[in-house]
């Protein structure tokens, strides 16, 4: 469907895309690893977070038997509310063991759950090749 954009306004429209975009990708990254964490008590599940430009939020503290499920369908955003253009969105997991999750093999710190070292490095690239599908789709809505 075509659009009639003023040409004082192809700015904002572009601008107005290209965070839509933003805002899927770190969407999907999220639900993504979110999805695929290992799953004992939940804490690592319940760990992940968006950044913008910020890497702080620790993760869950640790001493529960469990921990809430974490909804992947809403990221954990810590320090902002709505993505946009020209910040750094960050999916992060800070918790001691979660760089072990991802290059450990498996028996020597990484899970089963997750097929092993690798699956973060996976779902960045699974999502990276979604960017131009993602991309369609946003350019196709009105």
């Amino acid at each position: 469907m075509a659009v009639n954009i003023k040409i004082t306004g192809i700015g904002k429209h572009a601008k107005g895309k290209y965070e839509k975009l933003i805002t899927r990708v770190v969407a999907e990254t999220y639900k993504s690893l979110v999805l695929k964490s290992p799953v004992d008590t939940n804490r690592f599940r319940a760990s992940w977070a968006v950044g913008e430009n910020d890497v702080s939020f620790p993760g869950e503290p640790a001493g529960q038997d469990s921990y809430s499920a974490p909804n992947p369908n809403q990221p954990r955003k810590i320090g902002y509310q709505k993505e946009r253009a020209g910040n750094v969105y960050t999916v992060y997991n800070n918790l001691p063991y979660a760089e072990k999750l991802e290059t450990a093999s498996l028996g020597k710190g990484s899970s089963k759950q997750t097929n092993g070292p690798g699956w973060v490095r996976a779902t960045a690239k699974r999502v990276q090749s979604m960017i131009p599908t993602l991309a369609a789709q946003i350019e196709a809505e009105p």
